[in-house]
């Protein structure tokens, strides 16, 4: 859904969220801890729909926020990968509607519309 590549001093890592081996894999270059998705310091973060047609995963990389942590976007991503219930177009209007930013808000949106059961948006008073 979202790969991430990072770079701590000469080493770098690239993954695709979500993954259940996160810290293994930020461990393999010598990140001991949870991160946000901003670059600081020695380390580097970039990210980006691992393919250009998964229009939620581009809704989700333009409204993460730089405080978001990399496992709060793998959780996310978890929730978000393969999901079939609700439309790109759907959840993308939902989040617009509440303009919702970072991972956290971006989730609660995700299940509010599980919950309503991809009822229409003007149904649910969103």
């Amino acid at each position: 859904m979202i790969r991430f590549f990072i770079k701590n001093g000469n080493n770098s890592l690239r993954f695709d969220a979500p993954t259940d081996e996160l810290f293994d894999h930020l461990g393999s270059i010598g990140i001991g801890k949870d991160i946000p998705i901003t670059s600081s310091g020695e380390i580097s973060v970039k990210f980006y729909p691992t393919d250009e047609a998964d229009k939620i995963a581009k809704v989700v990389c333009d409204r993460l926020l730089p405080e978001d942590k990399i496992s709060d976007v793998n959780q996310l991503c978890e929730k978000l990968d393969g999901q079939w219930r609700i439309s790109a177009e759907e959840f993308e209007e939902a989040i617009n509607k509440v303009n919702a930013h970072g991972a956290a808000e971006i989730g609660e949106v995700y299940e509010y519309l599980i919950m309503q059961d991809g009822q229409s948006m003007n149904s649910i008073g969103m």
